[in-house]
């Protein structure tokens, strides 16, 4: 007996991910075969919604979307606007690329998902969570200057 056709779904329900801001995580970064425009990287995160609920499948286990990029890490790649926000900081010139990577590993941001022309939710920009300590850091650093 032949396999049947390869899906991604779980009891026939995938999780529906609506447009809106979300909480990603990269549980892992995978290369693939090259495709139309070169080397591809598929990024495998998990994601929270703003209400703090883990996007799971209906047997509630943890989702993993999938999203690609290029391997380049240059000024205007998309893979670069993800490491940057993940990390909390603009890469420096000459970093090595494996160290980047194994850093992304667990990392978190926030997302800003739509819906493409393509009818799928992909991120339409990333931006890096403010950690608490530096937030309040900041708010101490206000009331001083007002005093």
């Amino acid at each position: 007996m032949p396999f049947k056709n390869v899906t991604n779904t779980v009891g026939g329900t995938q999780p529906e991910i609506e447009p809106g801001t979300y909480t990603v995580e990269v549980i892992g970064i995978e290369e693939m075969e090259p495709g139309q425009y070169g080397e591809r990287m598929r990024w495998v995160l998990g994601l929270t919604d703003e209400d703090g609920e883990t996007i799971a499948w209906p047997d509630k286990s943890p989702y993993e979307w999938w999203q690609q990029t290029g391997t380049t890490l240059g000024p205007r790649s998309t893979a670069r606007k993800y490491a940057d926000a993940l990390l909390g900081r603009e890469l420096r010139d000459g970093e090595d690329g494996d160290d980047i990577l194994e850093e992304l590993i667990g990392r978190t941001a926030r997302a800003l998902i739509e819906i493409g022309e393509s009818g799928y939710p992909r991120i339409a920009a990333m931006t890096p969570i403010k950690k608490r300590k530096a937030k309040a850091a900041e708010d101490s650093q206000a009331e001083a200057d007002v005093f």
